[in-house]
């Protein structure tokens, strides 16, 4: 199967290294940051797992 818009093809290309790029960072974030803190306030780790969370999506709808 050949792409038939190498331009939108090379775009969601981007696109998807970006999104792979960011989750990579996210998990990063969350072994390094959260796992720990999770084991000393579950609360606390929660609220920067949903705040990482919000700006991955935030990140996410800019580009869009």
């Amino acid at each position: 199967m050949t792409a038939s818009n190498p331009s939108a093809t090379s775009s969601f290309d981007e696109a998807a290294r970006k999104v792979e790029a960011e989750v990579k960072r996210l998990i990063k974030v969350v072994n390094d940051e959260v796992v720990p803190s999770l084991r000393q306030d579950g609360g606390k780790a929660l609220r920067t797992v949903a705040q990482k969370l919000s700006q991955l999506a935030d990140s996410l709808d800019r580009s869009a």
